[in-house]
């Protein structure tokens, strides 16, 4: 019975051990660009943290911002303009399962709101407009593994906005991704 008792108690041991050096989830963040409708949007960020329900399938959750000035002088009169993007979204990554763990090819179909705000200034007149509107992401990338939990997160992106001048923009992003 003792033998028995210590066989059982060693295999869960030895599952739960496995089961906890998988990953659970990750952390990411970083660098984001986007380019829609021929105006490139060259400072942005990202944070998307995810959950693995199995190892093909997982749960996502981003924030992402990016940022254009634009300064035009015209007769003497200088306007400038500043517009903003903010994105909150979520959704399911699938995950190409493989052995080789250090690339990790993946897809992912994200919705959620996307807040859109520019104003602009020039010869005396403030103008400022903002909507809030719903969006679809559409993304393709690789998670690169550095060590055992860090590593490199690269994606491309067709994001789609559902506002009444419905647009599609283009996002890379590269960042950091840590393993938990």
């Amino acid at each position: 019975m003792r033998r028995l008792a210590g066989l059982v108690i060693g295999v869960l041991l030895v599952a739960s051990g496995t089961a906890f050096a998988q990953e659970r989830g990750d952390i990411s963040g970083g660098y984001r660009f986007l380019r829609n409708d021929g105006v490139n949007f060259g400072l942005g960020w990202y944070a998307d943290v995810t959950g693995h329900v199995t190892d093909v399938l997982s749960l996502v959750g981003e924030v992402g911002g990016t940022y254009k000035s634009l300064s035009e002088s015209v007769a003497g009169i200088t306007v400038s303009a500043d517009l903003k993007l903010h994105t909150f979204m979520g959704g399911a990554k699938f995950r190409l399962p493989g052995d080789n763990r250090s690339l990790v090819p993946f897809g992912q179909v994200l919705f959620g709101v996307g807040n859109a705000r520019a104003s602009a200034s020039g010869g005396g007149i403030d103008i400022s407009e903002s909507s809030t509107d719903g969006a679809m992401g559409l993304s393709g990338g690789v998670d690169v593994s550095g060590g055992r939990t860090l590593g490199l997160r690269v994606q491309v992106r067709l994001l789609r906005d559902f506002s009444d001048d419905a647009s599609n923009a283009f996002q890379f992003s590269i960042g950091a991704r840590i393993g938990f």
